[in-house]
């Protein structure tokens, strides 16, 4: 019997870490209602070439400096999360699995229902620097024990994501697995 397809975007299996809020459909409507100049598709990709067009993207400044960017923008949320009053707004994490245009796989620690909303970042890749920051419907949640604990594997469709975010994703998977067939044709290095 053949295999049938049943998904319209590419899968990549990736590992990243991301960070969430969780909310109902209705503070998430809210949300949108109060934001409604709110557009998703407003971040730009930054690329060591938009901050300086002479260096060029293989030396070892151009990956500290986008360490240090991606660390810049990480610490600064934490700052903001210290400094809000309203304890609900403080996030969650969790270690992403796989994600396609359409939607992700993450594992997290701490159980969430079905049919939640989240509030999602998550940088998907470094070079170049691509920050995800995308609302998405828990459709799947599964509980795992894995060597003593209990994790929960979420499936996430995403909400309202623009068609730049959704090329962007796409072109990220696109490249992870063009790094994967590059690396295994290379084969084992041999010392």
């Amino acid at each position: 019997m053949p295999h049938i397809e049943r998904r319209s975007y590419v899968r990549g299996n990736f590992s990243f870490k991301i960070k969430f809020k969780t909310m109902t459909l209705d503070e998430y409507e809210t949300f949108l209602k109060s934001n409604e100049t709110i557009s998703h598709s407003s971040q730009k990709e930054l690329t060591i070439d938009a901050l300086d067009p002479k260096m060029g993207t293989d030396t070892v400044t151009d990956a500290s400096l986008i360490n240090y960017l991606v660390q810049m923008d990480e610490k600064l949320d934490l700052i903001l999360e210290l400094l809000t009053k309203d304890k609900q707004i403080k996030g969650q994490f969790g270690q992403g699995l796989n994600i396609s245009g359409s939607g992700m796989n993450i594992m997290v620690d701490a159980p969430v229902e079905t049919g939640q909303i989240l509030h999602s970042k998550f940088n998907l890749s470094k070079i170049p620097l691509v920050v995800m920051n995308i609302f998405g419907e828990v459709v799947r949640a599964t509980k795992i024990e894995e060597s003593g604990r209990t994790l929960y594997s979420l499936g996430i469709n995403f909400l309202d994501l623009s068609v730049n975010d959704q090329e962007r994703i796409i072109a990220s998977v696109f490249q992870n697995q063009r790094g994967a067939i590059r690396k295994e044709k290379a084969g084992p290095k041999i010392a």
